[in-house]
């Protein structure tokens, strides 16, 4: 049952439309999944993507899953494909992904979210603060600089959307930080707290980090 075409696509209200055709054993011609996603659902889908991507390309993949409003998505790193279930009622529907494709397809989908982000109350301030975060020395076991350079710039568009989100919830302590000059350096520590869980957590597990700030 896997899905011969594969889309999704961004809607007025900030969600997205996904839609798989996928052919079903003994049967003819195609099914169709379609459903709509939040505002809310489409980040937190347009986040797995990016972990997904980060821990396939860096060798350090694990059983995963995600769920949006009766879609659910499980990874399996011992599968190219993801598994893609989606729930209506007492109906349900089933069918696979090549990884690839849904990564691919999800690539526009985080270049919205970070745009939406960066338009956002907080964004330029949260972008600023990250470019001063320690960067990860040596990254894990990945050797080259330039490897390396893309694996940071996709965990910090994570952390980016994550602080986001934290700094746009009501009564954010992260939010209050931000609002006042005095409590910059709290802000920072908060960013950069959230900038090396993420690298621990994505990335092969022998990393140091640099201290030495950015100039």
């Amino acid at each position: 049952m896997t899905a011969r075409i594969f889309s999704i696509e961004a809607q007025q209200d900030g969600g997205a439309k996904l839609t798989l055709n996928y052919k079903v054993a003994g049967q003819s011609g195609l099914q169709r999944m379609s459903c709509a996603v939040s505002r809310a659902d489409l980040l937190q889908l347009v986040l797995y993507a990016e972990a997904l991507s980060l821990r396939r390309h860096y060798g350090h993949p694990v059983a995963s899953e995600v769920s949006a409003d009766g879609l659910t998505l499980r990874y399996d790193p011992d599968s190219p494909e993801l598994h893609v279930e989606r729930r209506s009622g007492y109906t349900s529907q089933s069918a696979t992904i090549p990884v690839r494709s849904f990564l691919s397809r999800m690539a526009e989908m985080t270049d919205i979210c970070i745009a939406e982000g960066e338009a956002s109350k907080h964004g330029p301030a949260l972008k600023s603060l990250l470019g001063e975060c320690a960067r990860p020395s040596g990254l894990g076991a990945i050797a080259e600089p330039d490897a390396a350079d893309q694996a940071l710039h996709q965990i910090q568009e994570i952390a980016f959307l994550l602080l986001v989100q934290d700094a746009s919830t009501r009564g954010s302590e992260l939010a209050r930080n931000l609002r006042k000059k005095a409590s910059r350096e709290q802000a920072l520590e908060m960013v950069n707290a959230t900038l090396c869980a993420l690298v621990t957590e994505l990335l092969p597990p022998c990393l140091e980090l640099n201290e030495t700030r950015r100039q």
